[in-house]
């Protein structure tokens, strides 16, 4: 079982989100959004946890259009 993350670290990730589904033009896409908060939920776990990696990695992500 994991550890819930701290209220700074979910706050991070919701700005991600925000930034980066506004990038991709899919703000208003709820599925794509859905996609993207998966895809930056797996990257945080993986170990990215500096808001400047975290975005690059998830506007690389071919999978969220």
């Amino acid at each position: 079982m994991t550890a819930p993350i701290s209220r700074d670290d979910a706050r991070l990730c919701a700005s991600v989100i925000k930034e980066v589904a506004r990038s991709k033009g899919i703000a208003n896409d709820p599925s794509a959004v859905a996609r993207l908060t998966v895809a930056i939920a797996r990257l945080f776990n993986k170990g990215l946890r500096d808001r400047g990696q975290l975005v690059a990695a998830a506007s690389n992500l071919d999978e969220i259009k």
